[in-house]
């Protein structure tokens, strides 16, 4: 693991409200650690992450409100992701922190008493484990993806500074292999339909091509080597289908262009001080219309 000396700087005004210590202020001279409590990271407003990029690539409103907290309540299909991903990278953990109700009807009297009993605990309906074992299970008949697992560093958060923009930048990859001549960076996706032909399309949907680039950037700087980026993607329904996709030429190279284009974005925001929203000028524009419509 890499280590450099770090100049902490203060975080911006706009990203300066996280009740909890910072990454600037609690990462020293290392730029990957692996000790980082998850909710210690995710409060974080003194990098900028992924989800961030997104917004920022929408608008620049649309970042302020998610750095203000907005639309930030957890789904029930963000939590079952993210149990999936305990399962999967960190079992011991995942056996500690959840705990599965007797029976998934909430409303009635036994969950209610058994919620008061484990208060303390994250707790899974029966449906819900039955979906986490089926995918832990398809996942561990895939010989490639079960040696990833096995070979990985598991959630380590690592930070970074832009040479160009100045930005400060986090990532927390779900397992990185470094043994290998080249790194391999391992991404955990749940998801409806893990075939190659569907999940490209969730790639472009929800904007796995920045995700890649922005991770791979950061791996670079930190570990000085290259990696390749990896998608695991595991279905939620029976048979619970995984395969293993690495991230092609094309798609970093989109997502390396996106990823400059929201740095310069927000770097030109909070120099100016402004965050318009989608017609910072008030103009009209007229829709593309798709040719699958036509």
């Amino acid at each position: 693991m890499t280590s450099a000396a770090v100049a902490v700087v203060q975080p911006p005004l706009e990203e300066a409200d996280a009740p909890l210590p910072t990454l600037l202020e609690i990462f020293g001279q290392l730029h990957c650690r692996p000790d980082i409590p998850n909710e210690v990271y995710h409060a974080d407003r003194s990098c900028v992450s992924v989800s961030g990029m997104k917004e920022i690539l929408r608008s620049p409103a649309h970042f302020q409100a998610y750095l203000q907290g907005a639309n930030r309540k957890e789904t029930a299909a963000m939590f079952l992701g993210t149990a999936v991903h305990a399962r999967l990278l960190e079992p011991d953990l995942y056996a500690s922190e959840y705990v599965v109700a007797p029976v998934s009807d909430k409303r009635i009297k036994e969950y209610k008493e058994f919620e008061i009993a484990n208060a303390n605990r994250k707790i899974l309906t029966p449906d819900q484990m039955a979906v986490i074992e089926g995918i832990a299970h398809s996942v561990g008949n895939h010989a490639s993806a079960t040696t990833l697992l096995r070979a990985g560093l598991v959630e380590h958060s690592i930070i970074w500074q832009d040479e160009e923009t100045g930005i400060w930048q986090k990532i927390r990859p779900d397992c990185l292999c470094v043994d290998f001549d080249t790194g391999i960076c391992l991404d955990v996706k749940k998801t409806t339909d893990a075939s190659k032909a569907a999940f490209v399309r969730s790639c472009v949907n929800y904007d796995y091509d920045l995700q890649a680039a922005v991770y791979l950037e950061g791996l670079r700087q930190v570990f000085k080597r290259d990696f390749d980026f990896v998608f695991l993607p595991v279905e939620e329904t029976a048979p619970y289908g995984c395969a293993l996709y690495g991230a092609p030429m094309e798609m970093l190279d989109r997502g390396q262009r996106r990823y400059r284009q929201a740095l310069r974005l927000l770097k030109e925001c909070r120099e100016n001080g402004e965050w318009p929203g989608y017609q910072p000028a008030g103009d009209y524009d007229i829709l593309d219309w798709p040719r699958w419509a036509a």
